[in-house]
């Protein structure tokens, strides 16, 4: 398209890409780097505003989508300033499309081809240079672009390579999306590297994986969030029971799984994954996008933890002190979380080849690098086991909750609440207070069938203080129960807009929460009268906007 004189042959080409895992988005970023150009791999989870901000900052040339994308572009780009309808293409069918003023990119294509090129026709391409640009999550304020560089993505894929020691008769399974790092990083360039195969699906379905990976041979897996708990679920629902599950599928003939390898699985998910598909490990990873820190728990590791250090990796309180190794009881817990549990952050020079700075945010990069170290914004610790450093993970420091003056995560109430019996699954964040700091909220979604009984809750969870090293202040002040959470196509929960509906009945008077007092030995439904007297003990305390701005 550069040689056919629709774009400037002396600027470096950027264009973007919004659109489901289609082959077509593989087929752009494969041009992209043959061609020395920068594509941006935008969320399908940007909408309006953003979506718009997004293709600004970017400053894309043109853009490609396809029909499941086209309203959210048509929408957004009428608040672009960069560029119009008359800069984006489609793929796809025609009749998708007659409405609106997209041009077709088999078209472009077709006329491309028309333009003689020297048959030994190179471009100059430089590996140190940006190749994709990926995008966080966007869960906490405005996208940041991490750019990816050809070296970066290479150096990705050799190291989960050689970790798994894959070679060219494995096939993978990309499900994931192809916006999200994991896809590339973990899923695509390992088998680009060994000359494997993969199959790519459209979008992720725990109800379909089974029958893909049996009739395809699959033998590995990228994964990121939720999807081994969603394929169990699914698999226990389809046989009965997880023994069922083993006995059909562990020695199946035509059984070729043999491994995992992401992040967001539990330590009772990978164990169950593992028996009942016979594989021989999941490699549950601690990493991120910029790729500055990156772990695996390998065979043989702690199971609970993201694997083994060096000591570039540190955790730092807030001072930028390093905190002390962590200690466990005879019951496994952690006896030291005050002085142990800080943020994971890595000693770095001048020249970072694996993370340099987010596209167009020097704010965002100078929050990232600070007084010599890279900040993750996440919380963890460190153990001493056998004389070699681990990791263990505690969650993010944005999900950080205060309550009586001290400081925890969120994952260490999500440890213990997520194994109530009848609850599926659970999300946990601070709550307002009517006297200070916060309360523990935590949100739910039942096991198909089970119903929430207060009484066993509470019993269960006091069980769990005396027994299972569960601190009394992690003990939940407020229950919400829901049908279903809502994921991002990167199969999370993003726990925002419930921090931010909390147990306001008053603006949300068909929520269903059940709440506890100092001194009661069970749950209570919250009624609008209980959470009148609520509301009035904030109003007395001039409190009454936090409990208003969640």
């Amino acid at each position: 398209m550069v040689e056919c004189g629709k774009f400037d042959k002396d600027k470096r080409l950027s264009f973007g890409v919004y659109m489901d895992n289609i082959p077509e988005f593989l087929f752009a970023s494969f041009g992209a780097g043959l061609s020395n150009s920068i594509l941006f791999a935008i969320n399908t989870g940007f909408r309006g505003e953003t979506l718009a901000k997004v293709m600004d900052q970017a400053q894309i040339s043109f853009l490609i989508i396809n029909e499941s994308t086209v309203e959210e572009v048509d929408s957004a780009i009428k608040n672009t300033k960069t560029i119009g309808p008359e800069s984006v293409y489609f793929s796809g069918d025609r009749k998708n499309f007659t409405s609106k003023e997209f041009l077709s990119l088999e078209d472009a294509i077709a006329e491309a081809e028309r333009i003689e090129v020297p048959s030994r026709y190179r471009v100059n391409v430089d590996n140190f240079s940006s190749v994709i640009v990926i995008y966080t999550s966007g869960t906490s304020g405005m996208p940041k672009g991490v750019p990816c560089t050809h070296i970066k993505m290479f150096g990705a894929g050799f190291v989960v390579q050689s970790a798994v020691h894959l070679n060219k008769n494995d096939r993978g399974y990309i499900s994931m999306p192809l916006f999200h790092s994991n896809a590339w990083y973990i899923g695509i360039l390992p088998q680009m590297l060994v000359g494997g195969s993969f199959v790519l699906k459209r979008r992720f379905s725990a109800s379909a994986f089974e029958e893909d990976m049996l009739a395809h041979g699959i033998t590995f897996l990228n994964y990121v969030g939720q999807p081994l708990h969603y394929i169990i679920e699914a698999l226990e629902r389809k046989y009965g029971s997880g023994e069922a599950v083993e006995a059909t599928l562990a020695k199946h003939p035509q059984n070729k799984f043999r491994i995992a390898y992401g992040n967001g699985a539990t330590v009772n998910d990978r164990i169950k994954f593992k028996r009942y598909l016979g594989m021989k490990h999941v490699y549950e990873i601690y990493g991120s996008t910029e790729a500055v820190i990156t772990t695996a728990n390998l065979p043989g590791d702690p199971v609970d933890s993201v694997g083994r250090v060096d000591s570039s990796i540190r955790i730092l309180d807030e001072e930028e002190k390093e905190c002390v190794p962590g200690i466990m009881d005879e019951n496994g817990a952690l006896i030291n979380y005050d002085k142990a549990v800080g943020e994971i952050c890595r000693k770095v020079g001048d020249n970072n080849l694996r993370f340099e700075g987010y596209f167009g945010n020097a704010d965002a990069t100078r929050q990232k690098f600070r007084n010599g170290w890279y900040h993750s914004g996440d919380l963890g610790h460190i153990r001493i086991v056998s004389g070699k450093r681990y990791m263990f993970f505690n969650g993010r420091t944005d999900d950080w909750i205060r309550k009586d003056g001290e400081n925890f995560s969120a994952e260490s109430v999500i440890l213990h609440v997520q194994n109530i019996p009848a609850v599926d699954c659970a999300i946990a964040y601070g709550a307002p207070c009517e006297v200070s700091d916060e309360k523990v909220m935590i949100t739910v979604q039942l096991k198909g069938g089970a119903e929430f009984e207060p009484d066993k809750v509470y019993e269960w969870l006091i069980k769990q203080q005396k027994e299972k090293g569960m601190d009394p202040k992690w003990m939940p002040d407020y229950i919400r129960i829901i049908e279903k959470f809502s994921v991002t196509d990167t199969q999370k929960i993003i726990v925002r807009p419930f921090k931010r509906e909390n147990f306001n009945l008053g603006n949300n008077p068909d929520m269903q929460i059940f709440f506890r007092q100092r001194g009661d030995n069970t749950y209570r439904r919250l009624t609008t009268e209980e959470f009148s007297k609520i509301k009035e003990s904030f109003r007395a305390n001039g409190r009454e906007h936090f409990l208003a701005a969640g």
